[in-house]
């Protein structure tokens, strides 16, 4: 169980203290889509109040019980738990304590809850308007599913909205009583349960809900759409459990992208940028990189990418993405858009708007020696995107060598089959005498399948991908046992690593190397030790099926099937210096 998992928790709360805070915004705010969210408040069923002794958020019978039995000294309470018997706040706990208790269970008026006022900074809030989402028997796997650090929020414009919500209230309290003393506290306070009807508030949320199943707020207070919670397996059902993906994605985007952003410098390519045009078209953009010099004194760099999407207004909607997954990638290129290579790949997701934060250290190289630079923007299909762009360098350590050269070696898309290490001859690299690291940099993702005995290959299968050194010295090699997976690119701990969830499309089988809505890794292997410096040097690249069998040659696609497997390779040799 994720949630449940005491090392999970410890984690959490650990990031939490060591990730800076995110201070409430005081606006402007907006209704749409990544805008900002506005204060709202709720009289909420869930709130713990004075009189409430047991802390099950009800004032009752045996509240005052326990009152009796305190004023007769027969039990004590903890200084926490003090506070809720001293009900008038004045200092001393007596009968006119019981007899406000009393009181209240015959008039009972929820507390307000503040969403600017429970605002810490870290958490994630999500608004669930739907009675046929809330009603679901499958509220354990949300608690079960979910980051700590979300609240759920239940609210209703329906007549019996005050008893839907006592009743709501009662079934998560089942659940919650069957967990840890700590992790039931901890919940306590982060399910909400809105006492009155959504159109008898006079904030936002009237117009902000109107037509939406549910509503989330990430880390940064920004509006966020709930995507597709049908089962990706057939497109069945509408799972209530499935917010927790994306509480768990919001998780990811705050851990990645809120950094301190004293450590690095920032450059721009493109701002909400419309990026429309045909099959594999670019957008380009002019880009002044700083000098050698400044360059050099960077450790790291890393490259951030929103590609959302607009309606027909313009404004941020998954409604006007791209129904299918494609690549994505961006090229660094001369001034005059020559020698243009590949320095970061992402795959689409199906009708939603992913958001990453991705480390490509080593193509700083690509940048030197600095100065003009065309940055291009590629995807495979009919993109209709808005773009935003920007690129983070990094002074938050001590720089001694860095990257400064790159050498090409496979670049391409190969076809996955038995030509293939034909496809794929040895390159002969020579490694400068001042070289002090050799890294071997590739992007390597599987794509395209058939019906006629490829095995679904080379989506849906394992290659096993094998380098060699000069001639044996050194071999390593990667694989992709998760390719085929039915649940692999849907699972929680798939999710916190970057895919956007609740697609409308075969989102959760994992794939060769890449999950749908998904920016792609480089693979980064150190090659030092096992290269002549001042020489030239070799190496082989070969690749199979992984079977039952071991490793056999990749499959024949026969004729005018309908796609057959393919490998997009790019692949450096990088020099540090």
């Amino acid at each position: 169980m994720y949630s449940n998992s005491i090392t999970y928790y410890i984690t959490l709360l650990l990031l939490i203290c060591f990730v800076k805070a995110q201070d409430f915004s005081p606006g402007p705010y907006g209704i749409n889509y990544f805008d900002v969210a506005a204060p709202f408040t709720i009289q909420d069923l869930g709130v713990r109040q004075s009189g409430d002794l047991d802390g099950d958020r009800l004032i009752n019978l045996k509240d005052i019980l326990l009152y009796t039995s305190y004023l007769d000294e027969e039990i004590t309470f903890s200084e926490e738990d003090l506070i809720y018997l001293d009900i008038n706040e004045d200092g001393y706990v007596d009968i006119i304590d019981l007899i406000i208790a009393i009181d209240k269970i015959f008039n009972f008026s929820p507390v307000l809850w503040s969403f600017e006022e429970s605002w810490v900074g870290g958490e994630s809030y999500i608004l669930v308007p739907s009675s046929t989402l809330w009603q679901q028997n499958v509220k354990s796997e949300l608690i079960e599913n979910s980051p700590l650090n979300v609240h759920y929020i239940f609210l209703s414009n329906l007549d019996s909205n005050y008893e839907d919500m006592l009743n709501l209230k009662s079934e998560f309290d089942i659940i919650l009583n069957q967990l840890e003393p700590d992790l039931k506290n901890h919940w306590l306070t982060h399910l909400h349960y809105s006492a009155q009807k959504i159109s008898e508030y006079d904030d936002w949320l009237s117009q902000g809900l109107a037509n939406r199943q549910a509503l989330g707020i990430n880390q940064f207070q920004l509006l966020q759409e709930i995507g597709s919670l049908a089962n990706p397996d057939g497109f069945v059902g509408n799972y209530l459990h499935y917010l927790a993906h994306e509480a768990l994605f919001y998780d990811y985007e705050w851990n990645a992208l809120n950094e301190d952003m004293s450590t690095y410098d920032e450059i721009t390519v493109f701002e909400r940028e419309h990026y429309t045009g045909g099959w594999a078209s670019t957008i380009s953009q002019l880009v002044e990189f700083p000098n050698q010099e400044e360059l050099d004194n960077y450790s790291r760099m890393s490259i951030e990418l929103l590609r959302g999407c607009p309606d027909a207004n313009g404004n941020y909607s998954d409604q006007g993405c791209d129904d299918y997954d494609r690549i994505a990638r961006m090229f660094i290129c001369d001034e005059d858009e020559s020698n243009c290579h590949e320095a970061a790949r992402w795959i689409t997701p199906f009708d939603r708007q992913p958001h990453h934060l991705t480390d490509i250290s080593p193509f700083i190289s690509m940048l030197k020696p600095g100065g003009n630079k065309i940055v291009k923007f590629q995807e495979s299909g009919w993109p209709n995107s808005l773009l935003t762009m920007r690129f983070r360098f990094y002074h938050d350590q001590e720089t001694a060598d860095t990257p400064q050269q790159f050498e090409p070696m496979w670049v391409g898309t190969i076809p996955f089959n038995p030509d293939f290490d034909d496809n794929t001859p040895p390159v002969v690299f020579n490694v400068p005498d001042d070289a002090t690291k050799v890294e071997f940099v590739s992007y390597i993702t599987g794509h395209g399948w058939g019906s006629n005995g490829t095995y679904n290959c080379a989506e849906f299968c394992n290659s096993k991908h094998i380098f060699t050194v000069n001639g044996g010295v050194y071999e390593f090699d990667t694989s992709y046992p998760e390719a085929g997976d039915q649940d692999y690119c849907m699972e929680p701990n798939t999710i916190v690593q970057g895919v956007k969830p609740n697609q409308y499309g075969t989102w959760g089988y994992g794939r060769a190397g890449w999950c749908p809505g998904q920016d792609v890794h480089p693979m980064i292997t150190d090659i030092t030790e096992y290269v002549s410096i001042g020489d030239d040097n070799v190496m082989q690249y070969s690749a199979c099926r992984e079977s039952w069998n071991g490793c056999v040659a990749p499959p024949v696609c026969p004729p005018n099937d309908c796609y057959c497997p393919e490998i997009a390779v790019s692949s450096y040799i990088i020099i540090w210096r």
